[in-house]
């Protein structure tokens, strides 16, 4: 097993991304599981990328420090979180950007443009009449279709199944038929 720290970098602007793999073969062209070079790849096309493998280690923990110790969380890197764990988001305290994403976010959300645009956006919501299911109703055909397909996936009967009792042959709730009827049933008719 390899531990690799690599680095792609964006052939057309110079923008980097530095990363750790755990990998059993150097060359899985595995180019980075960051939102921003996930993003960036897409946008870009993969021809315009390019990666090297930096250092390659014997141990997670080896490859953990080095990555704390090379990524850098600036405009110039596709990295948002620091190295060295993972995961981390841009919102959790010791970021280098969390200050200034929060005054960003609390500046959007608490301006009256934004709440304005929030209530233009809802009210035509509500007066668009041709959305989903709005004033439309399921066929009886298409309700059974969806019933049977939901208790099947279940593996159980739903409560209002009527089936018929073979010893007495009243037709009855599925649920009260192990109660009451079959072997147990004191309706029998005698033929």
């Amino acid at each position: 097993m390899f531990y690799t720290i690599y680095k792609v970098t964006n052939k057309l602007n110079n923008k980097f991304y530095i990363g750790k793999h755990k990998t059993a073969d150097l060359n899985d062209g595995y180019m980075g599981s960051g939102n921003l070079i996930k993003r960036a790849i897409k946008k870009y096309g993969l021809e315009n990328f390019s990666k090297e493998i930096l250092f390659v280690f014997d141990n997670e923990q080896e490859m953990n420090e080095k990555e704390k110790e090379l990524v850098v969380v600036s405009e110039k890197t596709y990295n948002i979180a620091l190295g060295g764990y993972g995961g981390q988001i841009v919102l959790k305290e010791g970021h280098p950007l969390y200050y200034s994403t929060l005054a960003k976010l609390r500046a959007t959300f608490s301006s009256k443009e934004y709440k304005n645009k929030q209530s233009i956006n809802a009210k035509k919501q509500h007066e668009n009449k041709n959305i989903g299911m709005y004033n439309k109703k399921h066929s009886q055909k298409t309700k059974n279709m969806m019933s049977q397909n939901h208790w099947s996936k279940r593996g159980y009967v739903p409560w209002n199944k009527k089936i018929e009792c073979e010893q007495c042959k009243e037709i009855i709730y599925y649920s009260k038929y192990n109660l009451y009827h079959g072997e147990k049933c004191k309706k029998q008719k005698d033929y």
